[in-house]
Order: structure tokens, then C-alpha cells, then sequence
């Protein structure tokens, strides 16, 4: 998305290569930020690291010559989709009328997107429902909903705390990856990481793997898969990135096991495990899911400040995602070499 030209970007933070391209992407057009006394003043929700005024001049410098070079191409970003929709909204363009909108994952939108939709329907009553997690939130950023023009305080807004899904040891093993790290859920309150919660599943297990070597770490995985049988057909492995989505889709085809991408899962049964990444199977639920070197990105990650400490808040937020797309069994899979 953002140029790296020497010169014109700001020298990367923390070591993590994507945070200034994740600043124009979620902190300046995801907020429909217009000019730089804007930027200056905006508290960036969700964003941990402090920018001084020049780092945010710097960034700024990015933003508008990634504009000029997008301009100059004669294309547009997901974030231009939605402010043109919400552009056409505004000046009644638009012939359609809707009497509802209903939005689950509101967690994961932009302001912008969220915008958008409150302008189809404004404030009639029961005109919008919002539905979300700020602790499942798996893009960096944040905003108040209030800045949409969105009030739920008072009996507007409602708290759910049963969790129908998850077995009872899964739910509390996917809830110590993010225990530590409070939150802003989507009523706009900042909460403790830990979250009382009651699970209606008493059932399920959580297995975990911990093997010398990646080899035999990937035998195991093979072997768990085949012991399903049949039952593979509601089972899924999930990884962190697409590169490693490839490699386990070779390596189960490899060894002849029914596989499927996630990304053309339909949610119909099939016969095959799925394979995707941690971002893709937002809003699905499997029997059984397996995650493969699991805390690979973790471990990278520890230690660091700043940005990469954000980073990997994000990374256990995705985690905990991915770990509570699973009902009865969740497979946690480790690379632990043996002790010299």
C-alpha cells in the first residue's frame, strides 16, 4: 500500500514493517481524517505507540504522496469504496430506502465503513443493530462509535456473557492468551482482558503438542487429522499467514488428506479440512481446529516495546480468535527443541 522509496517513509517502528502503512490504512482513511490539523489533534485509538507532532508530519507526507501516486494511477482503495458510497448516501443518490441494518463483527469496521451504514437508515427506531467484540477485534485501529454519531448508553446497549460455542477448557485456555490486555469493547468502556464469561458446554478438550522438530511437529498434525476419519469434514487448520496456509495445504495433499481453502468455503459441508488464515475464518466455528506452530509469532515477538509490543497484542487478539473458532477440540501445536 505505502511507498518505501527511501526518503519517503519514516524510519520503521520497532522493527515492524507494516505500522506506517497500517497508520494511513486504519488511523487516516479509516477515520476519513481530510487534513493534517485533524491527524494532529485525533487521539488514535487502538494504536499504543505515541507519535510526536513530527512523526505524525512524516506520516502525514506518506499519506499524501500514497494519494498522489493512487490519483495518478486512476484507482481506488477499499477505504475510497466506502467514502464514495457514504458520499452517495449523504446527497441522495441513493433510491433505496432500508428499514434495518444489521452488523455483526462491527468490531473489525472502520469508522468510515460504520458511518456508511448508520446513513442508510439514520436513527429511526430499531433501525440499527450492532453486534461486536472488541477483544476479537483482528485489524489495528479504534474508534467510538459516538464519532459515527452512534449513542448506546443506558438500556441501548446490551452485554452478552453466555458463550454457546466453546467447550468449557477451550474457552478458558483461549482466554490466558489475552488476559493480561485490557480492551475497548464496542459500548465504548475500556475492560479487564479477563471477562466473566459462562460457558453452556461442559464437553471438549484441548490438546497440546510440543515436538523436536518441525518434521515430526508436522507428523503429529497429519496423524491427529487422520484420526478423525470422517469427521475431518468439520475440522480446519489455521495459521497466522498466508504463507503458512500454503505450506500446510501442500503438506496435507502430500499425505492425501481431503483438503479445502478456507477462502472458498461456502460454509456447506464437504469432506475435505479446511485450511486459512486466522483473519479469514472470522464469523465460523468448527468441530475441531488445529493451529500449527501456534505461537511462532509470539515468541518473535517477546521482549520488544512500542510498536512491536502493539503488534503483539494484535497478534494474541488473532490468536484468540482463531483458538475460539473450535467446539470440542482445539489442537495447539509447539516447535520445542530438546534441550543442549
Amino acid at each position: 500500500m505505502v511507498s518505501n522509496r527511501e526518503g519517503e517513509r519514516p524510519a520503521t517502528a520497532g522493527g515492524q514493517p507494516n505500522y506506517w502503512s497500517d497508520e494511513v490504512e486504519y488511523v487516516i482513511k479509516g477515520r476519513g481524517l481530510t487534513d493534517l490539523k485533524q491527524y494532529l489533534a485525533i487521539e488514535r485509538r487502538g494504536r499504543g505507540t505515541m507519535l510526536r507532532a513530527e512523526h505524525r508530519e512524516a506520516v502525514w507526507a506518506l499519506f499524501e504522496h500514497y494519494e498522489q501516486l493512487r490519483t495518478e494511477d486512476g484507482v481506488h482503495d477499499f477505504n475510497d469504496v466506502l467514502a464514495l458510497a457514504a458520499a452517495a448516501v449523504a446527497d441522495g443518490r441513493t433510491t433505496r430506502r432500508y428499514s434495518a441494518v444489521v452488523v455483526d463483527e462491527v468490531q473489525d469496521l472502520t469508522l468510515v465503513g460504520v458511518r456508511l451504514l448508520h446513513a442508510l437508515v439514520g436513527d429511526a427506531p430499531n433501525g440499527l443493530l450492532l453486534v461486536g467484540d472488541g477483544q476479537q477485534a483482528v485489524y489495528p485501529g479504534g474508534y467510538r462509535l459516538s464519532e459515527a454519531g452512534i449513542a448506546i448508553a443506558g438500556a441501548r446497549g446490551v452485554v452478552l456473557r453466555t458463550n454457546y460455542r466453546n467447550a468449557e477448557q477451550i474457552w478458558k485456555t483461549a482466554m490466558a492468551v489475552v488476559a493480561d490486555d485490557a480492551f475497548e469493547d464496542v459500548d465504548e468502556t475500556r475492560a479487564a482482558g479477563r471477562r466473566d464469561v459462562e460457558t453452556t458446554y461442559r464437553d471438549g478438550a484441548v490438546v497440546h503438542v510440543q515436538a523436536p522438530t518441525e518434521a515430526e511437529h508436522d507428523r503429529l498434525l497429519l496423524e491427529a487429522l487422520r484420526d478423525l476419519g470422517d469427521g475431518i469434514a468439520d475440522a480446519a487448520v489455521l495459521c497466522a499467514r498466508t504463507k503458512d496456509v500454503e505450506y500446510y495445504l501442500r503438506l496435507l495433499a502430500k499425505a492425501g488428506t481431503p483438503v479445502q481453502r478456507l477462502e472458498r468455503y461456502d460454509g456447506a459441508s464437504g469432506d475435505g479440512c479446511k485450511v486459512g488464515t486466522f483473519h479469514r475464518v472470522k464469523g465460523l466455528e468448527f468441530k475441531h481446529v488445529f493451529l500449527p506452530i501456534h505461537d511462532t509469532l509470539l515468541r518473535d515477538q517477546a521482549g520488544y516495546s512500542g510498536a512491536a509490543s502493539e503488534r503483539s497484542e494484535l497478534i494474541r487478539r488473532q490468536l484468540f480468535v482463531a483458538m475460539t473458532r473450535a467446539r470440542d477440540t482445539l489442537w495447539l501445536g509447539s516447535i520445542r527443541p530438546p534441550a543442549s
